[in-house]
């Protein structure tokens, strides 16, 4: 039994504690939020404070005004942060879900020259064809290199910024100073590469080489590969022939392309490897077995893609029936040759390098042209562009020994004694008129 006094004390006690508990829970009633992320395991910070990794439960106090700063961080990725302004009901849950982003370590690169079509390389890598945009570049500094045959080599130093765009146009100079490779092959037909850039079908003459060693390469379906590396001197035709051996059991297949129309450009497994000609398709040697990708693509038509099986030692055809485009552009190509080759070529007044050369991006309608080279009359004439068309211009200069004593507009001078036979005649009937 307690005292009076000590009983009253303790109800006092008991009413006090009874009194002020709801508002002790009162106060620590609680909220939440939900945080997940993808994906999981990112680590969770709110209100500046860690709160643990994702997926996770995190207790706010309820029916607060307080402003809630979640932000979500995982490495490779982008921090992904909301404020939330709402209240949390007790007892309630608010769901967060973070979506990662991850951080871009590549870049792309959009490469164009003028004139189009020259041999873009990336590093010293596989070569493209301008205009070309490549996709996921390693961030950081890049070697670009452009060749064109006929033009200066295009060198440049690009720096790659994670998932920007950088951009190079690189504008040809035309050559100064270059010599000539004559290629031939037995059998003939083969495709010919000059330091690894497409220049045509054997036999061929290549102008515009600088002077200085060249990696030439022909390469024909059902034989080995020819290699060789020649010096070129300035104005000095250097031959080049390959004969070439059928091929051994170490090769690999050959894929030979066909294009209606021809003249499109052919690329496999997205490198560059040339272009269709009239009468004579693209052979391609060497050609590792396996599925291959053939991608061709020509102005003013829809591009065709293809895969192909190919089998050491066996030659694959493909061919590639062009369908027109929708939307054609207003330009054509021109190659122009001559015989002899290494001379300037000019139209429309514009100097457009030494045969054999293509011009690119002709507009369509009639353009006026000059063929012109040391110790030859020099050769003018016109042409029409229709829009798509690939047009072949090929002139026999004729030499200035060859012209000797005609007279200012070319025609030859009558000789001495049908001169002299002239002038009696003429004396005798103006005799009987006297």
């Amino acid at each position: 039994m307690f005292p009076i006094g000590g009983s009253a004390y303790l109800l006092a006690i008991i009413f006090i504690i009874s009194f002020l508990a709801p508002v002790s829970a009162q106060q620590t009633q609680m909220g939440y939020f939900e945080v997940k992320s993808n994906p999981q395991g990112a680590d969770v910070i709110v209100n500046g404070a860690f709160a643990g990794e994702t997926p996770v439960i995190v207790p706010v106090p309820a029916m607060t005004a307080n402003v809630t700063v979640i932000r979500v961080m995982m490495q490779g990725f982008q921090i992904w942060e909301q404020t939330y302004n709402q209240t949390v009901q007790p007892g309630g849950m608010i769901p967060v879900m973070a979506v990662m982003v991850p951080v871009a370590t590549t870049g792309s690169l959009m490469v164009s020259s003028s004139p189009s079509g020259a041999m873009v390389t990336v590093d010293n890598g596989n070569g493209q064809m301008a205009p070309w945009t490549y996709h996921n570049l390693v961030t950081g500094t890049h070697l670009v290199s452009l060749l064109m045959m006929g033009y200066e080599p295009f060198v440049r130093t690009v720096e790659i910024h994670p998932g920007e765009t950088a951009q190079i146009s690189a504008n040809m100079t035309i050559r100064t100073g270059s010599g000539t490779l004559e290629i031939s092959s037995d059998p003939g037909g083969a495709m010919a590469y000059v330091d690894g850039v497409y220049a045509g079908t054997t036999n061929l003459v290549v102008g515009n080489i600088p002077p200085g060693r060249h990696e030439v390469k022909v390469s024909r379906a059902g034989n080995d590969d020819y290699l060789e590396w020649v010096s070129v001197q300035n104005q000095v035709i250097t031959p080049v022939h390959a004969s070439l051996r059928p091929a051994s059991g170490a090769s690999g297949g050959f894929v030979v392309v066909t294009t209606e129309p021809p003249g499109a450009s052919v690329f496999l497994d997205d490198e560059y490897r040339g272009l269709t000609e009239t009468g004579r398709p693209l052979e391609i040697s060497n050609v590792s077995p396996g599925s291959h990708r053939i991608y061709v693509t020509s102005r003013n038509y829809e591009d065709f893609e293809a895969m192909t099986m190919v089998t050491a030692g066996v030659i694959t055809p493909v061919t590639a029936q062009m369908d027109p485009s929708p939307m054609p552009q207003a330009c054509g190509l021109v190659m122009v040759s001559s015989d002899p080759a290494g001379a300037d070529i000019t139209v429309d007044g514009q100097m457009k390098g030494t045969t054999p050369a293509t011009v690119e991006a002709v507009c369509s309608g009639k353009h006026t042209y000059s063929i012109k080279l040391d110790g030859y009359q020099e050769y003018n004439s016109s042409f029409e562009v229709i829009p798509g068309q690939v047009l072949q211009i090929n002139t026999a200069l004729t030499s200035d020994t060859k012209v000797a004593g005609a007279t200012s507009n070319g025609a030859p001078w009558p000789s001495p004694v049908l001169i002299v036979l002239a002038l009696a005649i003429v004396g005798y009937y103006y005799g009987r008129k006297i």
